[in-house]
């Protein structure tokens, strides 16, 4: 890292009052006087942000842990990038989603060092997936494969022509594969399947390609799955994928506990075993055609995974977990699923065996044996032994017999205290907009075993002047099949009043199906002409897609969105685009949920009030999610409609209503109706956004 910044020396130098250097220089930067022609005319100061960049900079100087909660508006991006920059350490900076990590690479760092006058060695990582696996994608073009789609053929033939002329082999650069999802883990390698040291395209491996730039960075950019699998493969004693950082900050960290313990755990599932068949027939006609009866044990393998699914009740339309703690999962007949395990078992025994056999004719036959026989000991483990104590078991089921064993701890307790106790010298930044509901931030700091120093920081939104909330005091609770169908109803007046700009987000799956096609039907109900609103109600793979649609045609006709799931998290959607807010009911964490219960025994044992800290907090934070999809500038305006009059009648209302940011409460549909009228009539006169410098 070259460059001295304005500031003067910040590292490690303390003034005589104690105040560190580092912590004066980023004052400064963020200061109200003096600094608006470093940042440009967009930026404005913002107390808060120069709050939580003042302790950031105290914990790059001191070292050890810092939790940050930093409403909508805040500037956290800024807030920690400023004084990671002046203080010339060297960093890891981890997100949950890739267009937050896309946006810090291509973006806001970029835009940071310019204003600073600070160059620093930037990389961006992801994961395997992200990247084409140029010796698995001539495999796939030189196999001739008769069921093969002929579309998909033409596909990988332009895929292979783009991937001998890419410089970084990130498939985000070819965006014609999103089209093709399927085809993704054929053309990509993962740490099962790669060949390492013997795979003939290894010097031109965009992965290890990647890698060595990340190594070399004084700054790189990743997600949190490939944060913890750094630490995974430098707890094995293998290598490390990441530089060895002086700082680590996690943005969007409210998502760091369900990665990790994804990663602490085991999974094997029909993915698996799907892929592992068709790897098995691709690599075998290459290497091994006519030694054994691979089609015959491929069809065996997938037919086993079908039998588990069918067993499983993985024909159900959304994602739920089956609690397992005893021989089989719950409500699955017992016996059958033993023979189908024991069916399963046998059928990669005879894999592993003629593999094994055939192995040192090729280093994909070497290397799918490996792969057999290290997914059938898995197998075997989860599903033949007890779970370890203090794990949880579960089998989640998902449409279309997809289906996946899980063994994990309930929480990843047991991983970061003993990171940051391994490294007092390195600085750890936990930062999100959603982390707890009280000052020490237990929500988040419990589920990750932090004791940490701990900061909240308030959205600088006017919410009482941008926003309303209303809650309908005649809806039938959640738990009254007439809900949805009312709500329906409601929603479409709302929709058709405000002209659209709408996005409803629900609890579950089923649910939001069942609304947008009850909205289907009222916006057709006229009978004459076009509906008159479009629905939107897009599957998980067409997220991007539908976001996009919303943002580029809600202000020129009528338009809903309808979601659950992600949709509560991370969507960005600035602007009279969006002006109302609807959510279906109270967004518990299923009750019968394994990890859920887990975790509210888990709370008991300490004497504690399992639904308070478990449920409700969890509630809390999605609620509060949730709602912050409505405002994200200063000059945002509209509606927050919670259809849930639970929260209006039970003892737990209070703490759940003061979860969301404070708006103006619309007592009756009247009130509501005239709100909507009031922003329809507005539309079209804007307000200078002083949101300050763009992206942070």
């Amino acid at each position: 890292m070259n460059g001295t910044p304005d500031c003067g020396p910040v590292w490690p130098a303390v003034t005589a009052d104690g105040v560190s250097d580092l912590v004066l220089a980023t004052r400064r930067a963020l200061g109200a006087e003096g600094m608006a022609q470093r940042w440009g005319e967009g930026f404005r100061h913002r107390a808060g942000q120069q709050l939580m960049a003042e302790a950031v900079a105290d914990t790059l100087g001191s070292g050890g842990a810092l939790v940050v909660q930093a409403g909508t508006g805040v500037g956290k991006t800024l807030a920690y990038l400023v004084p990671l920059l002046l203080s010339g350490r060297r960093a890891v900076l981890s997100t949950a989603t890739q267009a937050l990590q896309d946006q810090l690479y291509h973006r806001d760092i970029p835009a940071v060092t310019r204003a600073l006058g600070l160059p620093v060695r930037l990389a961006m990582l992801k994961g395997r997936g992200a990247y084409v696996c140029l010796h698995r994608l001539r495999g796939q073009v030189a196999s001739s494969v008769r069921e093969r789609d002929p579309a998909d053929t033409v596909v990988l033939g332009q895929l292979l022509r783009w991937a001998e002329a890419s410089v970084r082999g990130d498939l985000a650069e070819w965006p014609a594969l999103e089209v093709r999802p399927a085809l993704r883990p054929l053309v990509t390698s993962t740490r099962d399947n790669c060949l390492g040291a013997a795979c003939p395209e290894l010097a031109r491996c965009a992965v290890v390609r990647a890698r060595r730039e990340a190594l070399e960075a004084d700054w790189v950019v990743v997600n949190h799955h490939v944060f913890m699998a750094d630490l995974d493969v430098r707890e094995s004693g293998v290598a490390a994928l990441l530089p060895n950082a002086e700082a680590i900050i996690f943005d969007e960290a409210h998502q760091l506990n369900d990665t990790a313990i994804g990663f602490m755990g085991r999974r094997v599932g029909s993915a698996m075993w799907r892929d592992l068949a068709h790897d098995l027939l691709t690599v075998t006609r290459q290497h091994a055609a006519g030694l054994r009866p691979w089609p015959v044990w491929a069809l065996d393998l997938e037919r086993c995974s079908r039998t588990l699914g069918e067993l499983a009740g993985s024909t159900v339309a959304s994602d739920t977990r089956i609690a397992w703690d005893g021989g089989s999962p719950a409500g699955v007949d017992a016996a059958a699923w033993a023979r189908a395990c024991v069916d399963l078992d046998r059928v990669l025994g005879l894999l592993h065996e003629g593999l094994e056999a055939s192995a040192d004719a090729a280093p994909d036959l070497r290397r799918l044996a490996e792969r057999t026989a290290t997914l059938r000991a898995d197998w075997r483990s989860l599903v033949g032994e007890p779970a370890a104590p203090g794990e949880v078991r579960w089998l989640s089921r998902h449409p279309a017999r997809r289906w996946e064993v899980h063994q994990t701890p309930a929480d990843s307790s047991g991983l970061f205290p003993a990171q940051v106790a391994a490294r007092p010298e390195v600085a750890w930044v936990f930062t999100s907009a959603t982390l707890g509901h009280d000052d020490s931030l237990s929500w988040f700091c419990r589920s990750v075993g932090l004791t940490a120093s701990t900061l909240r920081v308030a959205s600088p939104f006017d919410h009482l002047r941008q926003a309303a909330l209303h809650v309908p005091p005649d809806l039938p609770e959640p738990a009254d099949p007439r809900h949805l169908p009312m709500l329906a109803e409601r929603l479409a007046g709302w929709i058709t009043r405000l002209g659209g700009r709408t996005l409803v987000l629900t609890t579950t799956q089923r649910a939001a199906r069942r609304l947008a096609e009850s909205l289907r039907s009222h916006a057709s109900a006229s009978g004459a002409g076009d509906p008159e609103f479009e629905v939107l109600a897009p599957a998980a793979s067409a997220r991007r897609h539908a976001l996009d649609t919303f943002r580029e045609q809600a202000g020129r006709r009528p338009m809903v969105l309808v979601a659950s799931s992600a949709f509560w998290d991370g969507v960005d959607l600035p602007g009279d685009a969006l002006q109302l807010v609807v959510i279906d009911k109270l967004p518990f964490p299923p009750p019968d949920d394994p990890l859920v219960q887990a975790r509210v025994h888990r709370a008991q044992a300490r004497g504690e009030d399992g639904f308070a800290v478990v449920h409700l907090a969890e509630a809390a934070l999605a609620l509060a999610q949730g709602a912050g999809r409505l405002i994200r500038t200063e000059a945002d305006r509209g509606v927050v409609v919670l259809a849930d009059s639970r929260v209006l009648q039970r003892s737990y209302g209070p703490l759940l209503l003061a979860a969301m940011p404070p708006m103006r409460w619309l007592s009756d549909e009247s009130g509501l109706l005239a709100e909507l009228e009031s922003l329809a009539g507005e539309r079209g006169v804007t307000t200078p956004s002083t949101t300050g410098f763009p992206g942070f």
